[in-house]
Formats: structure tokens, C-alpha cells, sequence
């Protein structure tokens, strides 16, 4: 198996891509009730960051075995998984249990030090094997109308090009590394196009052999979109106002929702053809 997944089109429902959950499984079934979901027909994709900082990371981890989710995966995802080993041992370094500590791992953290060690054998093994079959890169449908997700930021300008690159490793080799891989980090990593289009030193630019790129990982106050890519980490975990989660439901019109804390929604729609942007709706919820 490979880092690369391909969804087929949708048949029986709607597809809804949501924002870097952080451990917001609550969060996201309060939204998703709200957008009447439907387990049986519709399906979830996430942009990957399931872990750290929230308040149900396992439980939001879980999601993964549920027939309707999929997610990519985030650079928590990656930093677990470089320390799969010294975590199984418990035998963190204090450097390694800062930086855990200062990404919001307290949630692995608090068994790793109280459960015994079957106990904390059966929590950290279930941990990595829920990662260790994370994608880096999804796509939702095929053809002129497929949408692409992936976690920050894509490394190649061509969809198709960076799914040749991912199909050369190996999923379990990749996650077995602890090194990072060059030619991948940019998927989990990359900051720097949006920078580029937030400070206005780069305009509107496509990434050819898809329709839309989805991506995460950078905070912001609302989803930001350039040419055909959307960037929709909003900051679910963090429950200030003004910080909410992010989904986008999939259609020949994109109907990208943050539903922010404070409480209220702000919809953008984006048409498909051209990604012309459409109209905004700014509601209360």
C-alpha cells in the first residue's frame, strides 16, 4: 500500500471535508448533526492533525475506524509516530517529553506515566496502527470534478506528478522512518505558499490534474482561497471566539462553513468551473 488513496465518486451522498480536528470529535458530530449527515451515505474526509490539543484525541483517532471517515495525515500524526519507539519502551528523553508537551501530546502522556504496562502496550500499539495507515494524500472522485486533500501544502504544481512521487514508497516504510523524507515533508510541513498569498507575493495559481486542493495546517481567522486551492484550519480546538472548525461540503458549487465558537457561520460558495468565487453568507448558529 501506498501513501497515496483514491476515493471513487460518492453514489449514495454528500462528501464533507473538514479543518484540522485536533481532537474535536465532538465538535465535529455537533457540526455534522447540524449539516444532517448521514453515516450511511455521506462521507468525511479530514485534513489530517487529528491529535494533540483538543479534548478527544484517541476518540477523534478512532474516527479512522469508521466506514465513513478518512483523513490524511498531519504533522502531529508524524511527530508520534518519530518517537513510536521510545514511547512503546517508555523511555522518553526529557528533550523528547518537552516537545510532546509543547504540541499538546498530554493526552498520550498521562497513560504513558499512569497505566501499567500491558495496559499502556494495548493504548500506545492501537495509537500507531491508527497512524500508520494514514495517506498523505487523498482524492475524492475522478476526473475534471475530483477534489485533492492533503494536509498543508503540496511540493509539485502537477496533482499527478506528486502522486508518481508518493507511489515509490512504501506506507509502512514511510511510517517505520524516523528520519523525515525530503521529498515529503512539504505535505506535512509547508508553509510557505500560503504565506506567499497572505502577504500578496504570489496571485492566483492552479495546481494542474484536479480540481481543488484542500489543505490545513496553518492556523487562520477564515478559510483563504488562491486559485484553485483552499486552505480551512480555523482552529477548532481552540475555543476562543473567533476560532471554530472548518467544512467543506463537496458539490458542483464548494460550500466551505466555519462554524465558529462565538457562536455564528460564515459560508463561502466557490464554483467549480473557473473556481470563480461565488458569494458569502455570514449567519448566526
Amino acid at each position: 500500500m501506498t501513501l497515496f488513496k483514491q476515493l471513487l465518486k460518492n453514489p449514495r451522498g454528500r462528501d464533507f471535508i473538514v479543518g484540522d480536528l485536533h481532537g474535536s470529535r465532538p465538535l465535529l458530530e455537533k457540526i455534522l448533526e447540524k449539516h444532517d449527515f448521514s453515516p450511511e451515505n455521506d462521507r468525511v474526509i479530514a485534513v489530517g492533525d487529528l491529535v494533540n490539543h483538543g479534548e478527544d484525541s484517541l476518540g477523534t483517532l478512532r474516527l479512522l475506524g469508521e466506514p465513513w471517515f478518512f483523513s490524511v495525515a498531519g504533522n502531529h500524526e508524524r511527530l508520534l509516530a518519530r518517537h513510536r519507539d521510545e514511547l512503546v519502551e517508555r523511555e522518553l528523553t526529557r528533550a523528547q517529553r518537552a516537545e510532546l508537551e509543547d504540541q499538546g501530546a498530554q493526552w498520550l502522556l498521562d497513560p504513558y506515566d499512569r497505566l501499567n504496562d500491558d495496559k499502556w502496550g494495548d493504548v500506545i500499539t492501537e495509537v500507531m496502527n491508527l497512524i500508520s495507515q494514514m495517506p498523505l494524500m487523498i482524492q475524492a472522485g475522478n476526473g475534471p470534478a475530483a477534489v485533492g486533500v492533503v494536509h498543508a501544502e503540496l511540493p509539485l504544481w502537477d496533482w499527478d506528478q506528486n502522486i508518481a512521487r508518493l507511489e515509490r514508497v512504501k506506507k509502512l516504510t514511510y511510517w517505520a522512518k524516523r528520519a523525515g523524507d525530503p521529498q515529503l515533508d512539504t505535505l506535512l510541513w509547508g508553509r510557505t505558499q500560503l504565506a506567499e498569498v497572505l502577504e500578496g507575493r504570489r496571485g492566483d495559481r492552479d495546481v494542474r490534474g484536479i480540481d481543488w486542493v484542500i489543505a490545513g495546517h496553518t492556523r487562520i481567522d477564515r478559510p483563504v482561497r488562491s486559485g484553485n486551492r483552499i486552505w480551512i484550519d480555523t482552529g477548532a480546538w481552540d475555543e476562543r471566539p473567533g476560532r471554530g472548525l472548518t467544512l467543506v461540503e463537496v458539490d458542483d458549487t464548494l460550500a466551505v462553513s466555519t462554524h465558529y465558537h462565538d457562536p455564528g457561520i460564515r459560508t463561502q460558495r466557490f464554483v467549480r468551473r473557473g473556481h470563480h468565487f461565488h458569494s458569502v453568507i455570514d449567519a448566526t448558529g
